[in-house]
């Protein structure tokens, strides 16, 4: 559907609506007329097709965001939308958020077993939007606007779009100032990642850099910062006795592997939770949160 905005001196909104439907159905009020039309290009929906296991959207600046909370949360965003696909119950359930909208959207509306075929798998539920990513901001300028004493989640090497998108997660529930994400890690808009952040990609500002190694060497030549990193081993600090002077980065590396070296070396100290004899380790996701929380509640500046 397209939420086309045209002049209109009643300040009456009209709104042309597309849809799978075997007939043309229109619904006026004094308020906003639809007009449901039978049928459009397939084509229209590429975006949505066939998405389980793939990431092609991402390539064409767009991430997937599916079921109602998330989709709520993008629709009260400044996020642009680029289209929607969802059942007219979803719709008519949505359709006040669509109106407070500034911008155009197209609404694609079908049965939830037609959105089934063109998406490739089994919905939950019958809502999804394509998004446009937003633009990458250059660290040094962004760094400039935070607050003071900020505190930044940077991650090497994350390949699990679930752990990606809990580890966004946590960042936006301490009020992480940004998430750092370098070109070895995943993509943090694949749809599972978005799925698993709970929306929460629309509340923290995620900063791509190619290399974040000199990334850590360009913030801490900017501002006076602690850069934390999580390991293993017993070389490292016990999270519990680190106190954070002010600003502070946490460095979380590779599930497999850990930090890189050329990224440990340029992190000021490196901290381990403290766990019992027989666990050596935990999912680097549920890490991020007890390092998030200690080090926010370590901080004197």
């Amino acid at each position: 559907m397209r939420l086309q905005k045209t002049p209109n001196p009643s300040g009456v909104r009209r709104f042309a609506q597309r849809g799978i439907f075997s007939r043309q159905i229109t619904v006026s009020s004094q308020q906003m007329s639809y007009a449901l039309i039978s049928s459009f290009d397939p084509s229209a929906l590429d975006d949505f097709r066939s998405l389980r296991g793939k990431g092609g959207h991402v390539e064409k600046g767009l991430f997937i965001a599916e079921a109602p909370k998330i989709v709520r949360k993008v629709l009260t965003s400044a996020l642009a939308i680029e289209s929607a696909f969802m059942t007219p119950e979803f719709f008519e359930e949505m359709k006040p958020l669509f109106e407070a909208r500034e911008d155009t959207t197209d609404v694609y509306l079908a049965p939830k077993s037609e959105m089934e075929k063109i998406v490739g798998y089994n919905l939950h539920q019958g809502v999804m939007l394509a998004v446009r990513i937003p633009a990458n901001r250059i660290l040094d300028a962004a760094s400039l606007t935070w607050k003071h004493p900020f505190q930044v989640l940077a991650l090497d090497s994350i390949a699990d779009a679930e752990n990606m998108g809990a580890m966004i997660r946590n960042a936006a529930a301490f009020g992480v100032d940004a998430v750092l994400v370098d070109d070895q890690s995943c993509s943090p808009f694949l749809r599972r990642s978005v799925r698993v952040s709970m929306g929460t990609i629309t509340d923290v500002e995620i900063i791509r850099v190619p290399d974040l190694a000199s990334a850590l060497h360009s913030l801490k030549s900017l501002h006076p910062c602690l850069v934390v990193g999580a390991a293993l081993g017993t070389e490292t600090k016990d999270l519990r006795t680190i106190t954070v002077p002010s600003n502070c980065v946490i460095v979380f590396g590779s599930e497999g592997w850990g930090l890189r070296p050329e990224v440990s070396n340029k992190c000021d100290l490196l901290a381990s939770i403290a766990m019992a004899d027989e666990i050596d380790s935990l999912n680097v996701a549920i890490a991020s949160g007890i390092f998030l929380y200690a080090l926010q509640h370590a901080t004197n500046g």
